[in-house]
């Protein structure tokens, strides 16, 4: 069992803010997967940090960046627990899973792969989530789309679910708490991570690569999670409709400061009459084409109220992504 789980792995893809951490709620309470509770950004932070480093160097780094979530204290909480108070894995021993991590991990491998491998499996075995019926473990992290090549070839049986919003509707929630980035920087990044995701269906096949629209998922929740669920080869239960982290309910990270007791249509069309006439423009300029291959309305502002500066800057971003 242990050999076919370690080489299954979910990895939930997609842009920040996208819906990523519903989609990842949502299977969290499932039998048959076991779940991370948090982000390891394992290829964007963990494999660049062990790039030339001893065995020792990368179970150290292992340590402190894999599975330090399960050092909390809510009396003097470290660095990474600061910003969220509310997770608390106190109750998950970290001597236990660093010691199981290091009993899964053989030293003489020169596979990256198998730390992440060790962790899950640390995770599952230390919580007693990992059963027999257990086919898959998870992992979220915004835009594992872009470590793909990594991901089908250091797995032999992975998935990938890419969850992909409206770039109008992201951008809004996204810049709640990324209030630097502009609207351009934000669409030329929604376009890579979307550009990606598509390029992973034609490049490893649906079987293996599902794109999610969050619009979709949010309307129809149970047509959608059963689709989900017939891509992992998983039973179709209540409780994929029912988001939960380690199996308690999950009340939602919404940036509106807003808590769900179920999934909520809310975030659909909250944007609209809010985002800024340029922000929106902008966006649409950059994002148009895929926008309209994803069958995101766009709309039909009238930019004559808007500075010369501005429609300048809007008519060279349609003119770069071949817009009339």
């Amino acid at each position: 069992m242990a050999t076919d789980f370690i080489n299954s792995p979910v990895f939930i893809c997609g842009h920040p803010k996208a819906g990523t951490s519903l989609m990842a709620s949502l299977l969290d309470g499932h039998p048959e997967i076991v779940a991370y509770p948090e982000e390891t950004m394992f290829f964007r932070r963990f494999l660049p940090a062990i790039q030339n480093a001893s065995y020792q160097e990368k179970l150290n780094l292992a340590e402190k960046l894999l599975i330090n979530i399960f050092e909390w204290n809510l009396e003097n909480p470290p660095e990474h627990q600061k910003n969220y108070p509310d997770r608390d894995y106190s109750e998950i021993s970290y001597n236990a899973v660093s010691e199981e991590m290091i009993r899964n991990i053989v030293p003489s491998s020169e596979n990256p792969a198998d730390f992440l491998n060790a962790v899950m499996l640390s995770f599952g075995k230390v919580t007693g989530l990992l059963t027999d019926v257990s086919k898959h473990w998870l992992e979220k992290t915004p835009y594992n789309e872009l470590h793909t090549k990594e991901i089908f070839s250091w797995w032999s049986n992975p998935k990938c679910i890419h969850i992909v919003r409206d770039p109008r509707g992201n951008f809004y929630s996204y810049e709640r708490k990324h209030a630097d980035w502009s609207a351009r920087r934000f669409g030329k990044n929604w376009v890579r991570s979307t550009n990606a995701g598509l390029r992973n269906v034609k490049t490893f096949g649906k079987n293996r690569y599902l794109m999610v629209r969050f619009g979709d998922l949010l309307k129809n929740p149970a047509e959608k999670m059963a689709e989900v669920a017939d891509f992992l080869d998983i039973r179709m239960t209540e409780i994929l409709l029912k988001p939960t982290r380690m199996n308690e309910f999950w009340h939602g990270n919404s940036m509106f400061n807003e808590t769900y007791q179920s999934i909520s249509k809310a975030p659909l069309t909250r944007w609209e009459g809010h985002l800024d006439i340029y922000d929106q423009m902008m966006i649409e300029a950059i994002c148009g084409r895929l926008m309209k291959e994803l069958d995101f309305k766009t709309s039909s502002l009238d930019s004559r109220g808007l500075k010369f500066a501005q429609r300048l800057n809007i008519w060279r971003e349609k003119l770069i992504a071949g817009i009339k």
